[in-house]
């Protein structure tokens, strides 16, 4: 699928698909009689091809980006038939990319997605299949960052992360000490939260930081963790950084958490579900 926006107003659309064009599907064009007259109704524009999808939708893309060189959105890719990955599309910038399929990519493809594009707002990564994928140093810096399977993750990509919320997932050893300490000693105001895979070790917070146990004074006890989804930090530990801003670790079942408590009382969390088996 192939779309056109307007600002954020989706403005047309071209679909690449397998099945000829359903009859039903056109009915958002279809022609109505208001007052014996005859008047078509068209909402958003659509075109669709069948043909060879993929070839189609590479040359489409080509096409309009020779005609109007417009910046790129979104990625989103769910399965690997059609193989239009960002590399064949020479995507090297875009505001949000999505990877989420139960099949292997090719790991020069998955190498190209972290080194070569730039992506400013969510870079999400769910990919069952590439359990011998290796990458070295990754700089991340966009507002959401979610990686499932994130064994290849290395400790020095981890504590260089530029990101206001963060999910790995896969990976327990990961130095989120480090991470927390790094935080305290920075003046970072982007960071949000850290969602994690837990280590098997325990940890003992009590040294080397300067504790506290949860004053309902000072903070509320649900932080929204998600649009839809809330942490609750009754058990949490709460830790104070020198500007005055509050942070609160948890550790839940398979889960680490470290939030930052840029408002302090959030009480339209209260009436949100709880966030453990969720992801981000």
């Amino acid at each position: 699928m192939f779309r056109l926006f307007l600002g954020t107003r989706h403005v047309a659309q071209w679909n690449f698909q397998r099945k000829p064009w359903k009859k039903e599907l056109e009915a958002e064009n279809e022609l109505r009689q208001i007052g014996g007259i005859g008047i078509r109704i068209q909402k958003t524009p659509r075109w669709v091809s069948n043909h060879t999808p993929a070839i189609q939708m590479k040359v489409a893309y080509d096409y309009v980006q020779s005609l109007f060189h417009l910046p790129v959105f979104g990625y989103s890719f769910a399965e690997n038939r059609q193989k239009l990955f960002p590399q064949a599309l020479g995507i090297t910038k875009c505001d949000e990319l999505r990877m989420r399929t139960p099949h292997k990519i090719p790991n020069d493809e998955l190498k190209y997605v972290l080194e070569k594009v730039e992506v400013s707002k969510v870079l999400i990564l769910d990919l069952k299949k590439n359990d011998d994928f290796e990458c070295c140093f990754v700089q991340f810096s966009m507002d959401k960052l979610e990686i499932n399977q994130a064994f290849w993750i290395t400790k020095e990509t981890f504590l260089a992360m530029d990101c206001a919320r963060i999910q790995l997932e896969g990976n327990g050893n990961l130095p989120i000490q480090e991470f927390v300490s790094q935080w305290l000693s920075s003046r970072s105001t982007r960071f949000e939260s850290l969602k994690m895979t837990r280590s098997s070790q325990e940890i003992n917070w009590n040294e080397g930081f300067k504790t506290m146990k949860w004053n309902p004074a000072i903070r509320g006890r649900n932080f929204m963790i998600h649009d839809f989804k809330k942490l609750d930090c009754h058990n949490g530990i709460d830790i104070l950084r020198d500007d005055g801003l509050l942070a609160t670790v948890v550790q839940k079942y398979e889960w680490i958490y470290f939030v930052v408590w840029h408002k302090r009382f959030q009480p339209e969390a209260d009436r949100l579900h709880l966030d453990y088996l969720y992801y981000m």
